[in-house]
């Protein structure tokens, strides 16, 4: 299973879990695509969005076990 930390590139989760960009985009986040995408990892986006890193990664890895819980 894949999961998100930290220092994950954001271009990089989404490569390897598309599903969670749902939860980019609740952030503030909808440009998922442009090029801080690919140069910003999960914390430094969370902090210019003014999301708590720490909830966000829950968040998202929760759900990431619980779609491979239903595999």
């Amino acid at each position: 299973m894949y999961t998100v930390r930290k220092d994950s590139n954001i271009m990089e989760v989404l490569e390897n879990a598309p599903q969670t960009a749902p939860f980019f985009n609740a952030i503030g986040m909808h440009c998922l695509t442009c090029v801080l995408g690919s140069e910003e990892n999960v914390e430094q986006a969370c902090a210019a969005h003014g999301f708590d890193v720490d909830d966000f990664i829950q968040q998202v890895n929760a759900y990431l076990e619980q779609q491979e819980a239903q595999k």
